[in-house]
């Protein structure tokens, strides 16, 4: 089958750049950090290793062995694979992974993003700008090719690695085509139809947004457990609690609308595993309960889809 690509963009990377070159470069940094990290688990714990079926399974969800190409570029990422559902599960657990990270930072609406760094040599105290890594973009599949391009790099030639194809067009349009139509917050789309290359068990992960455009659901791999669904649901929180906190953080401010829809993404996505999983009616009175503590009662009918 032709290989998959995924294009994202950090959302909102500008606007850091402007006001913290440093703390922009510091996203860059965790997204490399877990791309490492799930690089190392690899080696040392493959999931050949696990004896036990679910082990394995849900190890193998967390590595990145079926990114083929992860090619970064400023604020952007080209990824390939050609393992259509393993894809699926890496690349979701490689964007929850980058937030769970940094999700800390977001604790205190009123001063989000603001880290205290201590030396732990001189105690000197100084503070980091932890931006929320959250990437809006596309993902396609076509024609593609993978080559090395003449370049220089500090002023001597160099061999780049490059991407050229209709997989490459497409993944980039999608995200193109979302920021034209104003689709806020950190989503994933694709072309309608495009589940079709995936197994029975990723497939309702998918969802319509319009007659030729559909949605990923990403945030859903995060109670892909494969436990007990009643005890899996409870991981949903952990994205549920840092993206509150930046909802809460930027109202009043023109990037709400990023966070506002992120925290609709997370509801639709934890309803659609709650129904995959078969216990989609107390999943309900979970988002409920959630809606009603942490923003508002009133919200529950513009965050709950009939």
């Amino acid at each position: 089958m032709p290989p998959i690509v995924a294009y994202l963009d950090v959302l909102g990377f500008s606007s850091y750049t402007e006001k913290d070159l440093y703390g922009a470069q510091l996203l860059l940094r965790h997204q490399e950090f877990i791309l490492q990290t799930s690089l190392q688990d690899g080696q040392s714990h493959p999931a050949s290793s696990y004896t036990n079926p679910s082990l394995a399974a849900l190890a193998e969800a967390h590595l990145v062995d079926s990114f083929k190409h992860f090619l970064p570029f400023s604020d952007s990422i080209f990824i390939v694979s050609e393992s259509p559902d393993k894809f699926a599960q890496q690349l979701s657990n490689f964007l929850i992974a980058c937030l769970s990270l940094v999700e800390r930072a977001y604790d205190n609406p009123a001063k989000p993003e603001v880290v205290e760094i201590t030396n732990i040599t001189t105690g000197e105290k100084r503070s980091e700008n932890w931006y929320p890594p959250l990437w809006r973009g596309g993902i396609a599949t076509g024609e593609l090719a993978a080559f090395k391009a003449f370049g220089i790099e500090n002023g001597k030639p160099s061999l780049i690695p490059n991407l050229a194809g209709m997989a490459v067009v497409k993944a980039a349009k999608l995200e193109e085509w979302a920021k034209k139509e104003k689709c806020r917050g950190p989503r994933l789309f694709c072309e309608a139809g495009f589940e079709k290359l995936f197994g029975e068990d990723i497939k309702p992960y998918f969802q319509p947004v319009k007659d030729s455009v559909s949605e990923f659901l990403w945030p859903a791999f995060l109670c892909q457990r494969g436990n007990n669904p009643r005890m899996d649901m409870q991981h949903f929180h952990e994205l549920w609690r840092p993206a509150v906190c930046l909802w809460k953080s930027k109202q009043g401010q023109p990037v709400f609308e990023h966070y506002d829809e992120f925290l609709k993404l997370l509801v639709r996505s934890f309803l659609r595993w709650a129904e995959v999983v078969g216990c989609k009616p107390e999943a309900r009175k979970y988002v409920e309960l959630w809606i009603t503590a942490d923003l508002s009662k009133e919200l529950i009918g513009s965050y709950l889809p009939h």
